[in-house]
């Protein structure tokens, strides 16, 4: 399995702080949040490589973060060659680079950069694999502002995505999608079909609609608590209350 973690933004609800930094390496408990992300990547033993995906503008901020990393498994920078928000490719264009630039063949981990999350991806990976399906986690969320920022999921009886909202004004269900998807490599290849197609390709949430209307998709429900860091009073919060507790329990750890 291959991990690809999009983070290409320009991040702008975050400015100024974003204005010469990506929002994947500002710093939470004094640790980048990247850093977060990736020690949940690399917990998935089924994970063989990892591609982060950039835009222009800042992948040399990522190579200097990675030179000072040893990571336990490869990790390759790629730059999608923008330098803009209007100029950018969006999270389903940027997959789709990534899947060519990187001959990516096998299924996939991918996820944003700017979560922080308690979930155990590894036992997401087993249950996609179990049901031989793409798979997005689905985690109860009942504060409907937070609903209106997000995915939506509704699941039938036996956990099988039958409607997906983006971010929606009258949410159908209290099944929330943070952008942490496994793919099979059967999904990729439709991406080029969705986005030729003329569907949106920024919010990878929208391939997922499309997606779950032309094969199985399921949802892994998720308990464990999970932190979208996407404009300054979030990011404030997530300084205020990261606490060590919830460092320990996010499953930061050298590597």
């Amino acid at each position: 399995m291959h991990a690809i973690v999009l983070a290409a933004g320009y991040a702008q609800r975050l400015s100024p702080l974003t204005d010469n930094c990506p929002k994947a390496l500002l710093p939470v408990r004094g640790v980048p949040l990247l850093d977060y992300v990736m020690a949940k990547v690399f917990a998935v033993a089924a994970v063989e490589a990892v591609t982060l995906i950039s835009n222009h503008r800042f992948i040399t901020h990522f190579e200097n973060w990675l030179r000072w990393r040893r990571p336990p498994v490869p990790v390759r920078l790629l730059d999608d060659g923008t330098l803009t928000n209007e100029t950018r490719l969006g999270g389903i264009g940027d997959l789709r680079f990534t899947v060519e630039r990187h001959d990516i063949r096998s299924d996939a981990l991918v996820l944003a950069s700017d979560n922080l999350f308690a979930a155990d991806l590894a036992q997401m990976v087993a249950f996609a694999g179990e049901r031989r399906a793409s798979c997005v986690i689905a985690r109860r969320l009942d504060d409907l502002k937070a609903q209106q920022r997000t995915g939506i999921a509704v699941l039938d009886g036996v956990g099988r995505l039958v409607e997906f909202q983006e971010k929606p004004q009258v949410p159908k269900s209290n099944l929330a999608v943070p952008p942490i998807y496994v793919y099979r490599k059967e999904s990729l290849a439709l991406l080029d079909e969705y986005l030729d197609g003329g569907n949106n390709p920024d919010a990878p949430g929208n391939f997922i609609a499309w997606l779950r209307s032309r094969e199985p998709v399921f949802g892994w429900r998720c308990d464990g608590e999970i932190w979208d860091i996407g404009n300054l009073e979030q990011y404030a919060r997530a300084q205020e209350n990261f606490d060590a507790a919830k460092e320990a329990a996010f499953g930061i750890k050298p590597w």
